[in-house]
């Protein structure tokens, strides 16, 4: 067999482990004998790398929460309209990822035994929702937002945005314009408390962008 590169040996492990959480939706199915042996490695050179299965889940989940963070950003690079446009984006952006890859969301967000992969701990260092708070100090910075206690506002936006995405997982069957459309009309009334008049202007901008594009993807029907 031939030798890893450097490093690569560890990526390997982090994304068996994934595999076969989606594979198999549960925490507990996933064993260090079954990742050992789809990644082709020995236990102890598991162990070098992860002392424990929980350390080795918990790695595996939080380098999916910044390729996620990552995804975001990404969508919400270089957007113009400024940081209002860029936090609407944020929930549409995560929306659409939910209903893409609804075996990751559930083991991320929603699985079963989550406290095994997902800590308090880790919970507050999402890079995502760092980004979403970052992104809100930033709007209130621009007069964009009215000054009020950031970490309420981030838990309300992203509470409000999940819950959507925990119905585009658990309904597939709801068409995504239809999500967005709901979603929309809830994010509206956070947004008249929340706003400055440039503000609102900035959403309404906002929502004209975003709902060229659900109209362009539309035709094709939810991914």
């Amino acid at each position: 067999m031939a030798r890893r590169p450097r490093g690569q040996l560890r990526q390997d492990i982090l994304e068996t482990v994934i595999e076969l959480l989606i594979g198999t939706g549960d925490v507990d199915s996933v064993s260090i004998d079954s990742v050992v042996e789809r990644v082709g490695c020995t236990p102890p050179a598991l162990y070098y790398y992860f002392p424990t299965k929980t350390d080795l889940l918990r790695q595996a989940c939080e380098a999916e929460f910044q390729k996620l963070a990552d995804h975001i950003e990404a969508d919400v690079a270089e957007l113009p309209g400024g940081s209002v446009v860029q936090l609407v984006r944020r929930g549409y952006a995560l929306l659409h990822w939910a209903g893409a890859h609804p075996a990751l969301y559930r083991i991320l967000f929603m699985g079963t035994r989550r406290t095994a992969i997902v800590t308090e701990t880790s919970l507050s260092d999402d890079p995502s929702l760092r980004a979403l708070a970052a992104n809100i100090e930033s709007a209130v910075a621009d007069g964009l937002i009215k000054p009020q206690n950031v970490q309420l506002l981030t838990l309300s936006l992203w509470g409000t945005v999940h819950g959507f995405a925990s119905l585009a997982v658990s309904f597939p069957m709801i068409p995504m314009p239809e999500l967005e459309g709901s979603m929309r009309l809830a994010m509206e009334s956070i947004g008249d408390r929340m706003l400055t008049e440039c503000g609102r202007e900035s959403w309404r901008l906002a929502e004209r962008l975003q709902a060229g594009e659900t109209a362009s993807s539309a035709q094709a029907g939810r991914p």
